[in-house]
């Protein structure tokens, strides 16, 4: 099992699916504990990288609402949006047309934020232009291919198997972009006085998100996707309910 959850995945990434499907409950449950004493572990780097110029504005935001809706945005809406932005993709297969509907959905939700939201935008933009022109040319040539010699096939094809077996064969560029783009929109959680300081400092005040997202590619790419969106479901229920616990005793 611990070959199945090692973070050294994070340096040397696979697309290979667990060896033991079914210890899923068990190997969610050793991710969810690394995952939760990481990122904690990890806060105080981002606490002191903070003092740079950053402040976290969440807690604030989400205490202004009913207490279900902040259920609703944590442990329901969050997780099934991140994770079908930034983990559905990530699978031995390259699915042109999936990449290309995430690309748009990232798109048209982050590019009414502003600074990294703005970047990482940019990011979805280019990710369904890329995928979509591959995608329609690679449905054309289908259609329009019919019988004819393989060997015959049009340049489109050619390019989209190309960008497949480069997909398949590299799997580290694909992970470390989607987990570098999960960290970095997370800066939006903060009211940021940019200066090349706090540019220095972005990674490590999403350091905790980058561990955890780490933990949640895991999930994903070892159990399948359903697998990532049950871990950061339930972390994020786990956090909110310590976290609105503590504030009820602080109030009390």
């Amino acid at each position: 099992m611990w070959n199945t959850v090692n973070p050294r995945f994070g340096l040397w990434p696979d697309w290979h699916r667990s060896a033991s499907p079914r210890r899923w409950p068990a190997g969610l449950a050793v991710l969810f504990a690394i995952g939760l004493g990481g990122s904690i572990a990890l806060l105080a780097v981002s606490f002191a990288a903070g003092r740079v110029g950053f402040e976290n504005t969440l807690a604030d935001e989400l205490l202004e609402r009913p207490l279900v809706e902040q259920f609703v945005l944590v442990a329901l809406l969050a997780p099934v949006l991140e994770e079908f932005l930034f983990r559905l993709p990530l699978a031995g297969r390259l699915r042109l047309g999936m990449l290309a509907s995430v690309g748009a959905i990232g798109f048209v939700n982050f590019v009414v934020g502003d600074g990294a939201a703005l970047a990482v935008a940019a990011l979805f933009g280019g990710v369904l232009g890329a995928s979509g022109v591959l995608w329609i040319q690679s449905l054309i040539a289908g259609t329009s291919a019919g019988d004819r010699d393989v060997d015959a096939a049009p340049a489109s094809r050619v390019w989209q198997e190309a960008v497949a077996r480069w997909w398949e064969a590299h799997p580290r560029w694909p992970m470390w972009i989607a987990l570098g783009a999960f960290g970095l929109v997370h800066i939006s959680n903060y009211d940021v006085s940019w200066s090349v300081a706090a540019v220095v400092v972005v990674p490590l005040v999403v350091s905790p998100q980058l561990w955890l997202g780490l933990m949640f590619t895991i999930a994903r790419v070892r159990y399948g996707w359903w697998a990532g969106l049950v871990l950061h479901a339930v972390h994020n229920l786990s956090v909110w309910g310590v976290s609105s616990l503590l504030g009820e005793l602080e109030l009390s």
